[in-house]
Order: C-alpha cells, then structure tokens, then sequence
C-alpha cells in the first residue's frame, strides 16, 4: 500500500448522526450506473469481462498501479463474484469479502478507507445475496440459540455476534410474514453492514457528505443474476 494521506474535514450539516446524512456524488451515480448496466447484461446474456480486461498486456500494466473505480464489500459465497456479475476485468473493482457481508472489523473499513482515499474510488457498494448462509445461521439462532452447538466455536460466536441484529431487527418490526423473513433478514443485514461501515469509519460519513464517496446497499439474486439497490 502507498503512504495513506491524512483525511479532510467535512462537517456534518444538522444534528442527524452522521452516518445517516450523505451528499451528492456525480462520478459514484455515473460509476454505479455503469455496473448496474453491466450486470443487466450479465444477468439476460451471460456478458463476461471484455477480453482486453484480462489480457496478457492489460495485466502487465497493472504491476504499475491500480485505480479501481468502485469498492465492492461482498460475501465470501462462493455463488457470487464481483468481476463477473459486473462484467469488469483486472483493476476494475476493489474486491473485499467477509462471512455475511460484514464490515464492522478493522481489515475491512481499513481496507475501504484505503481505496476511496489513495486510489480514488467514488463508489462503495456494500452487496448482500439471497440464499445467504451467514444469514441463514442468524436467523436459525434466533430461533433456537443452541443451533449452531455442533459448529466450531469462533463460527458459532462470529453469527451471535456480528450477525444477530439483523433479524433481531426484522423480528422487532413483525413486518415479515413467514415466508419472508428470510428475505428481510437478508435486505436487513446489508443496511445494517452499511449503518456499521459508516458508524465505524468516521472518515468514511464526512467523505460521503462532502459528496467525494458514494455508498449504496444492494442485493444480488442468485436465481436471477440480478443486483438491485436495496
């Protein structure tokens, strides 16, 4: 990593929390546009990354530097790839994934901060998936908190811990009938990522006030292909 250079202060505009107050971020709209057109194709004619995105030359030039346009912070499920649902090729997208598309731990905002400070990436895109297993073992000790009894115990801890509040959240709101509280509880937990990220990194809000940073929650369906912001 080059040296990182110190933040610039953007003070908040009212007496909401940080977090919650964002600013107008041109090149992030263009740059999510462009990955939301991407992933259409991806989603209704298998696009792949275009060649030269992969090319023996392209890579080569990248031993130079990078300069990704977005962050993605995604799940560790094998089921999903940034590069490919979006269609982008090597340096195009700085990629961090973690179990359940968590981001409260120092590696990962560290990781952000990085990327939007010192690479200029105008985008962070926080993406959740259907069928989440993370999510799945949340919802499935909340109902019964000795359910993950025969798991090994930093996984066991790591889902009471980091993945909980989510569908405690959805569960307090009682606006999920049966049939959908999974999928509240998957929508929720990307807010929730989102809430924790910018909680977190301080630096991070004021970049997104100031209108120098994008950041969005989204959702990729794995029956679809599709992303949508959530």
């Amino acid at each position: 990593m080059a040296a990182v250079a110190s933040p610039t202060s953007v003070p908040a505009t009212n007496d909401e929390p940080l977090a919650l107050l964002t600013g107008e971020c041109p090149a992030g709209d263009k740059v999510w546009a462009s990955l939301l057109a991407s992933n259409a194709q991806f989603a209704t004619a298998g696009e792949r990354p275009p060649a030269e995105g992969v090319s023996v030359t392209h890579r080569g030039s990248l031993a130079g530097g990078q300069s990704p346009s977005a962050v993605v912070v995604t799940c560790a499920d094998s089921r999903l790839s940034p590069e490919l649902l979006f269609a982008r090729g090597l340096g195009e997208l700085f990629v961090i994934r973690t179990a359940g598309n968590t981001t409260g731990d120092d590696s990962t905002v560290a990781s952000v901060e990085y990327a939007v400070k010192n690479l200029s990436a105008s985008l962070v895109v926080v993406l959740g998936h259907t069928k989440c297993g993370a999510v799945g073992a949340a919802v499935a000790t909340e109902a019964d908190p000795d359910a993950m009894a025969e798991q090994p115990r930093t996984l066991a801890a790591f889902v009471k811990e980091k993945l909980l509040a989510p569908v405690q959240a959805v569960k307090l709101r009682g606006d999920a009938d049966e049939s959908g509280f999974v999928a509240a509880c998957e929508v929720e937990n990307v807010h929730h990522a989102v809430r924790t990220l910018l909680t977190t990194s301080g630096w991070l809000a004021k970049t997104r006030v100031g209108g120098g940073v994008k950041v969005v929650g989204a959702m990729y369906h794995l029956e679809t292909g599709v992303v949508e912001e959530c």
